[in-house]
């Protein structure tokens, strides 16, 4: 009874995991990725404001001088900010524009402020670059995961492998899709944290297939819903104390790392999580489905089984 209600809970899990996927898939396709100025180009200002006042209250005095679609983000260093202009804005002159926030500043008054505006340093990404890293980006995610389901149809089986495989695509939609949802900027930073996930994803998922590449091998007789649930039992405790040492960490980065370090850590939150939910519905699930059955660990006994 133990082992039928762990194999419904698998399924119905995965049933949940499906019905994600294709929200978030909604979800990209009716707000859209909000790809930084890393991939769409554009100009990038470094500005140091000497003021205690937060982003809200000085983005709110300055946006009669920004220009549209931009405003001032802090950064971990406390009175410097940055402004990004997107791609069609790169004409804007930079001290110019340092000038009419002075102008504001000034005329209008209320938060005060040591010293004025200055510009510490100017960066210009053209379409070309941002497009290149847009693409060498997606070529190292598919490089990555191309290279992991090679890996695990040699070491284990091409069922196996589909699977993981499986749980890594639900992991990154998922992702995206929240990402999507609550219009986080996606930069290199949260790149990284993609391919962080990615490989964090596949850990749970090879630690499951071990366990179940020996319950398989060293009970033949029993059927393959049998063995993917002492498998997943098995490694149970293992997946969440590792699971909720790492969610910790980063949780402790979401909160008090900045806005530097947002998109990363919330990416990595957010994967880690779903990626240790895939791993027991998506990935010990899929490999049922293909029809993995004991015997196929058992090659010897069934060379034995053919001789006359």
């Amino acid at each position: 009874m133990t082992d039928f209600t762990l194999t419904r809970v698998r399924y119905l899990g995965m049933a949940a995991s499906i019905v994600m996927m294709l929200l978030s898939l909604g979800f990209i396709a009716a707000y859209g990725l909000q790809l930084s100025i890393d991939f769409t180009g554009g100009l990038l200002l470094d500005i140091s404001i000497p003021t205690l006042a937060g982003a809200s209250e000085l983005n709110a005095l300055l946006a009669p001088v920004l220009p549209s679609m931009s405003q001032l983000t802090e950064t971990s260093s406390t009175g410097q900010w940055q402004l990004l202009l997107p791609a069609g804005q790169e004409m804007i002159n930079p001290q110019l524009l340092i000038s009419q926030i002075n102008d504001q500043l000034i005329s209008h008054g209320g938060i005060h402020l040591s010293d004025g505006a200055t510009l510490l340093q100017s960066t210009a990404i053209g379409p070309q670059v941002g497009a290149a890293l847009y693409e060498q980006g997606g070529l190292a995610l598919l490089a990555a995961s191309l290279s992991i389901m090679c890996y695990l149809a040699v070491r284990f089986e091409w069922r196996l492998s589909v699977a993981a495989m499986a749980s890594l695509v639900h992991d990154a939609v998922i992702t995206l899709g929240l990402l999507a949802l609550l219009q986080v900027r996606i930069d290199l930073n949260v790149l990284a944290g993609l391919l962080a996930v990615i490989g964090y994803s596949l850990n749970d998922s090879i630690v499951i297939a071990d366990r179940l590449r020996d319950v398989l091998k060293a009970k033949p007789n029993l059927g393959i819903h049998e063995c993917t649930d002492m498998a997943v039992k098995a490694t149970f405790s293992r997946t969440l104390i590792t699971a909720g040492t790492t969610l910790f960490t980063i949780g402790c980065l979401l909160l008090l790392g900045g806005e530097a370090l947002y998109g990363f850590a919330f990416t990595m939150f957010v994967g880690v999580l779903v990626g240790t939910w895939s791993s027991i519905t998506i990935a010990s699930t899929t490999q049922e489905l293909l029809g993995l059955t004991p015997a196929d660990y058992q090659p010897n006994q069934q060379l034995m089984d053919e001789r006359p």
